[in-house]
């Protein structure tokens, strides 16, 4: 419950020092961007996507929710946030595999930028869904079975993101996700990618 306890005190907090910078006026404070990349950690090596779209208080602080999802992560390091599908015994762990999605609202909060480079913290809660996918063979055809479970989740994180221009750069990002499944679990995931600002 701590890392609950704490994003809460600092959503309380940024709000109460961004009230004041929200009225001023200036540059557009909306923003979106998108990327892709690879994604290491507890569910392995996997392709990773993320977007995003917020709002900015300031030149520091912003209020972003974010999609992400990574693919085909092996069953054996992603059961612990996915659940088993009942298969006939034709399934094998070869052919079973994970998608994780994740579904927040964080706060962003960027201390400093020089020039191009913009390091970040974050933090914020939301949902975390682990989509178990089976598939199997028989003769010409292929079977598919599915089943998911969606749970509430928090993060906390940081990051550092270079523009190569106004539309285009490249992230690196780390993000610790607690997630209250049957059983409190944790997933560190580390990204790298392209990124691009749409705005």
């Amino acid at each position: 419950m701590r890392p609950v306890v704490f994003v809460c005190a600092l959503f309380a907090a940024c709000a109460i020092f961004a009230a004041p910078a929200a009225a001023q006026s200036g540059q557009d404070r909306w923003m979106l961007s998108a990327q892709v990349g690879p994604a290491f950690g507890t569910l392995g090596t996997t392709p990773n996507f993320d977007a995003k779209a917020g709002y900015r208080f300031n030149e520091n602080l912003s209020l972003i929710g974010e999609f992400g999802g990574l693919s085909h992560a092996p069953f054996e390091k992603a059961a612990s946030i996915a659940p088993a599908v009942n298969a006939p015994d034709v399934f094998t762990d070869s052919k079973i595999h994970v998608n994780g999605y994740h579904y927040n609202a964080n706060l962003m909060v960027a201390p400093r930028n020089w020039d191009r480079v913009t390091p970040y913290v974050t933090g914020g809660f939301g949902a975390f869904t682990g989509s178990t996918v089976a598939q199997y063979n028989v003769g010409p055809t292929s079977q598919r079975r599915y089943e998911s479970s969606t749970n509430f989740a928090t993060n906390l994180g940081g990051g550092i993101s270079y523009r190569l221009n106004r539309w285009l750069g490249v992230n690196a990002d780390y993000r610790h996700f607690i997630v209250n499944a049957d059983a409190t679990e944790y997933i560190n995931r580390f990204t790298t990618g392209i990124s691009l600002f749409v705005k």
